[in-house]
């Protein structure tokens, strides 16, 4: 919980947490002071030998700002697997037996990942009679009734007085949001329930406990009329700003709001007018409060989002669906769990139209940028870079991006987006995804480049090659005090997981007879990958393997020839083309190896996402591969143009499938130590920190 100056009702409250039967498996208390000017914290240093209490200091204010800064220090402490973050305030008393309720609900619910419990109101006075008649109770007060029934409730109805979430929502990366709830000033109601929308959207389902039950204090002062309206002011603020990040409505706007609050403003005026002729008190009463929710909304409509770099768009130059563009849909999830309002805007490439379609499905807001090629491409580059100044920027300023995030795919590919954002006045930060090879610029280009990384405030690469490489490149324009930092692709190692069961319905899928062995290769067929070496090494280890085949998961250019290659190898009949796949978690189970034979990589994705399934992962030894599987127990590094050493290690791998057992458990405990999700999640946020 998250306290300031709350030395009137913290005594009361603590000693309700004195009288706690104890969960089975313990609990922890952690309280934020935040910047309380009362005896709050001498208060909570009286309760530290009774409680397992930590108090927290944070001096800048808001509740969600102290609470992220209490999840920071939670996160930081060993806890039990499935273990739950609970949140109540400073003036709600719990029962004895909440703690107990809470962790049996969400022992027996393991689908769901938040829980809210019943609130009853603890009148410091009897309210006035009409507050029980005509305010809303929870929007007012945060008042959950226990008569709602046990089961799946509606996110916004899990109030902060009295919820649970598990932990692995915030090793996610999911924080709330700074920009609502209470801040020692006027502010926008819903630091909880933006928070538990965003998680509902994002497929993290509340459940609600009845049994589980806090009092919420409810001063005088608060049931009073002017103290009610200005809750509804501050709700209509709220209620806005969880519509803005979800994404506006089909519907009209007029002065950025939507035409029918206007209409509805007008009504509601005259409805109160009408009731102020009649004398109707009641009507007076609920006209004044919807008018107040609406001139809420309405202003913070019109003033827009929150300023401060929230609005960051992703950017850069793509011709296929790759490890890249994989890579800047994940930070897209990673800073919209962060609170940003994240836009991934990307070149036309084959399937980006049904990509885009299923990006936003996901509520990932995702565009069309068509970059004219100056830098990247010689021929018409000149007249390229003015179809960018007239039209291209303003493409781009459309986005009203605060920060723009380009990644570069190969050497100079996402230099024009860069430096479009400059001449935008943006600010900018880079992603290296392959490890660039030297290249020796001309006047044109070096000036090009000094203008473009002016702007930019840091430059992540996802290995330490890719990120060596970059800066041997383009050091001289780097300005000093840029971050820099090297954060690995990541891998979902809920969704990529060893499963027999998914091993046997990916060979029925393939055909292939029981006893067989199973090589496999996920990777674009295209030169980079080098799928030609992957079925000569089939051809060369079927002497010894007989029932050995090859899978190759991806399409490409080569798929053509590769055709031809295998049938003149004479092992067509052993090789599966699956082409693209989506879920290749579903097949990857099904390998004995995967290999990927690259001629050069930036990090190689599939490797890691092979490792999570528990499949040992053979790899060329060139940088982003090397950078992984350097040193790892999961799998083996083998050279580039030595065909016969790549076909010894394989070759052993086959013959020893202890071996392979042995390798896929350490290499499923490295890709969820170094790569997980949760783990590259808090990387991005953290390298995003004072940036965005």
């Amino acid at each position: 919980m998250a306290s300031r100056n709350g030395a009137a009702t913290l005594p009361r409250v603590l000693e309700a947490y004195c009288g706690l039967a104890q969960p089975a498996q313990g609990w922890r208390m952690l309280v934020v002071d935040n910047g309380s000017t009362d005896s709050t914290r001498a208060i909570l240093d009286s309760y530290a030998g009774r409680l397992p209490l930590r108090c927290l200091h944070e001096p800048r204010p808001g509740k969600n700002v102290a609470l992220n800064r209490a999840l920071a220090a939670a996160l930081e402490l060993a806890e039990p697997q499935g273990g739950l973050f609970v949140f109540s305030d400073d003036d709600a008393t719990p029962a004895s037996d909440w703690l107990l309720r809470l962790a049996e609900t969400a022992q027996a619910q393991p689908g769901y990942a938040v829980f809210g419990g019943s609130i009853v109101a603890d009148w410091a006075e009897p309210p006035p009679e009409w507050v029980l008649r005509l305010a809303p109770l929870g929007m007012t007060f945060g008042i959950t009734s226990p008569s709602l029934p046990e089961g799946p409730v509606f996110p916004g109805l899990v109030w902060g007085a009295n919820m649970a979430v598990r932990r692995a929502v915030f090793e996610a990366g999911y924080r709330f949001d700074e920009q609502v709830g209470p801040n020692g000033g006027a502010y926008a109601m819903g630091s909880e329930t933006q928070l538990t929308r965003r998680l509902s959207s994002a497929g993290y389902l509340p459940w609600f406990c009845p049994a589980a039950r806090v009092a919420h204090h409810i001063r005088a002062h608060q049931t009073e009329a002017g103290h009610i309206l200005q809750r509804a002011w501050s709700f209509g603020r709220g209620k806005c700003r969880q519509d803005i990040q979800a994404g506006r409505g089909p519907y009209p706007y007029l002065l950025r709001v939507p035409r029918w609050m206007w209409k509805r403003l007008l009504l509601e005026s005259g409805g109160l007018a009408l009731a102020l002729l009649r004398g109707d008190a009641d009507q007076q009463f609920l006209r004044r409060w919807e008018s107040a929710y609406l001139r809420g909304y309405i202003r913070e409509a019109w003033r827009g989002p929150p300023v401060g770099g929230r609005r960051v768009l992703i950017t850069g130059y793509s011709g296929a669906l790759g490890g890249m563009e994989l890579r800047m849909a994940q930070e897209a999830r990673f800073l919209n769990a962060a609170g940003c309002d994240t836009t991934l805007a990307l070149h036309r490439f084959p399937g980006s139209a049904a990509w885009s379609r299923a990006l936003r499905a996901e509520r990932i807001a995702a565009s069309e940028l068509t970059m004219p090629l100056f830098f990247e491409e010689w021929r018409w580059r000149r007249l390229n870079r003015w179809r960018a100044m007239l039209w291209t920027r303003r493409a781009l300023q459309r986005h009203r991006a605060d920060l723009v995030h380009v990644a570069f795919c190969w050497t100079g590919y996402g230099a024009s987006a860069l430096w479009l954002a400059q001449r935008c006045g943006l600010p900018a930060v880079v992603s290296v995804h392959n490890a660039f090879p030297p290249v020796e610029y001309g006047p044109w280009h070096r000036r090009l480049l000094a203008q473009a990384f002016s702007a930019v405030k840091g430059i992540y690469a996802v290995s330490e090659s890719a990120l060596q490489h970059f800066m041997a490149l383009y050091h001289p324009y780097i300005q000093p005090g840029t971050r820099l930092a090297v954060i690995p692709n990541g891998v979902d190692t809920r969704r990529f997981r060893p499963s027999p069961g998914l091993r046997a319905e990916a060979r029925r899928g393939w055909a292939i007879p029981p006893g067989s062995l199973v090589m496999g290769s996920v990777a674009r067929l295209a030169e980079q990958k080098r799928p030609q070496a992957a079925l000569a090494l089939l051809a060369a280890l079927r002497v010894e393997f007989p029932h050995l085949y090859l899978v190759l998961v991806g399409d490409g250019p080569l798929e053509t020839a590769l055709r031809r290659q295998a049938q003149e190898l004479g092992v067509a009949d052993y090789v599966v083309f699956t082409g693209f796949q989506v879920e290749v978690e579903r097949l990857l189970p099904g390998m004995d190896v995967h290999v990927l034979l690259s001629r050069n990589e930036g990090f190689g994705i599939a490797t890691i996402e092979a490792m999570a399934c528990g499949v040992p992962a053979v790899g060329t030894d060139v940088p982003g591969t090397a950078d992984v599987l350097r040193g790892c127990a999961g799998g083996v590094l083998a050279p580039l143009d030595e065909p016969e050493a790549l076909r010894h290690a394989v070759a052993a791998l086959l013959r020893d499938p202890a071996r392979r057992a042995c390798m896929g458990q350490s290499g499923r405990h490295e890709a969820e130590r170094l790569y997980s999700q949760e783990q590259v999640g808090e990387m991005v946020q953290a390298f995003y920190r004072g940036l965005v």
